[in-house]
């Protein structure tokens, strides 16, 4: 009888603490607030008043970042009226769904709607599935004003140089002109001048940036340190994103198929 009523106490005391112990620190268990975030933020911009200026902060590398990243997120409401944010990756530091969660918590804060790309520690242990649960697809693309904004993962080593990431195929569909945009910004997390990018289609991923000559930037991350250059001396400006960790972000203005760039200290 003893053991069937410890059998029975000890079955209660896990039922009751079923809300205070987690399975797995892996877990992925977001809230529907949390999931499919990309297509419910393109869907706030289809709300937003489209003025002659865009302006739009840059930001990346937050990894665990948590109190510089809340501090520019203060900053940004309370200076700058943006019309969204982009992440350049690195989202998390080692992929887990808590990091997801609380990253998550601190860039929801934002007045304004933001998009991720990623980055590769977004990729460790199961970053994979959660990044999907979170944002949705690895590559996607909307048209903002008269822009195209195209997000791709370019984490090549992630994906053990397996010749299809970057994917160009998608790159070349995306970026072919048509009625609805006149200029294309491209976003990724590993520039191909980094060991990360897959160096056999470093060639013909560039050759796709040039194919139609309405590139007006592209921005990327990973690196953690602000940087504005053509580093292949072509005409296409590479805009590498500040970490948070440096108590930096980037603001950039486009007007009229331009763009003047900022950096902004918190």
């Amino acid at each position: 009888m003893k053991k069937y009523l410890t059998a029975l106490i000890f079955g209660i005391l896990i039922y009751s603490c079923d809300d205070v112990f987690e399975y797995s620190p892996y877990a992925i268990d977001f809230e529907d607030h949390e999931t499919n975030l990309t297509l419910k933020n393109i869907s706030k911009l289809s709300s937003l008043s489209v003025s002659d200026t865009l302006t739009i902060a840059l930001t990346g590398d937050s990894h665990r970042f948590y109190d510089e990243i809340e501090d520019m997120v203060a900053k940004i409401n309370t200076e700058y009226n943006i019309d969204f944010l982009i992440h350049t990756g690195d989202f998390t530091d080692y992929g887990i769904p808590k990091q997801y969660h609380w990253s998550n918590m601190l860039f929801s804060e934002l007045n304004a709607p933001y998009f991720v790309v990623v980055g590769n520690h977004d990729l460790v242990s199961n970053g994979e599935d959660s990044y999907q649960e979170m944002f949705g697809d690895f590559n996607f693309s909307f048209i903002y004003s008269s822009f195209k904004f195209i997000f791709m993962n370019t984490n090549s080593r992630e994906f053990e140089f397996n010749g299809n990431v970057p994917e160009i195929n998608w790159l070349k569909q995306e970026i072919k002109p048509d009625d609805n945009f006149e200029k294309a910004i491209v976003v990724f997390h590993a520039p191909p001048y980094d060991g990360d990018f897959d160096p056999a289609l470093k060639e013909e991923f560039m050759n796709t940036l040039h194919e139609n000559d309405n590139v007006l930037f592209v921005t990327h991350g990973h690196l953690h340190s602000f940087n504005l250059s053509q580093p292949y001396s072509d005409g296409i400006p590479f805009l590498n994103t500040a970490s948070a960790e440096k108590n930096k972000f980037v603001l950039v203005k486009i007007f009229e198929n331009e763009f003047k760039v900022d950096v902004i200290n918190f």
